[in-house]
């Protein structure tokens, strides 16, 4: 069987697994994720894992996010990554969201509310799942 591991043209997809099993795509769906492997012949599963294996496939989680409007992302603003305070404030959030199965999108804004609209507009439009705002003050704009 030809394999597209690192090839030129791109990674591998849950069709190009199905094919390599000789599978329906929604039968490799079913196999590679465990809440739902149960529903899937032992020896069709085994097939399916050695094609993913040997393609290198890794699910794509843009594609799942258009799926389940969920992108897994948390938007994060600091105002001042330098200061010691918000880097370990921003560590522990970091440590946090990844335990919770996030990842943090963060934009250091220098304490200028314009740079915080950007980059919450931007983040937004990236459809991050929530948001942080690490602020010292009790009036800011994103908690009112």
């Amino acid at each position: 069987m030809a394999t597209r591991k690192l090839s030129l043209a791109g990674p591998a997809t849950l069709r190009d697994v199905a094919r390599v099993a000789g599978v329906h795509p929604g039968t490799v769906s079913r196999a590679l994720t465990p809440q739902t492997r149960g529903l899937v012949n032992e020896r069709t599963a085994r097939r399916v894992l050695a094609a993913a294996e040997e393609l290198g496939y890794r699910p794509n989680p843009i594609a799942r996010g258009l799926r389940t409007n969920r992108s897994h992302t948390i938007g994060v603003l600091v105002p001042d990554l330098m200061s010691p305070l918000f880097a370990a404030v921003v560590r522990g959030i970091e440590d946090g969201l990844r335990d919770g199965g996030y990842t943090p999108l963060i934009a250091n804004t220098d304490n200028d509310t314009d740079r915080e609209r950007v980059a919450f507009e931007a983040m937004s439009a990236r459809q991050v799942d929530g948001f942080i705002a690490a602020t010292a003050t009790r009036d800011h704009w994103l908690l009112a």
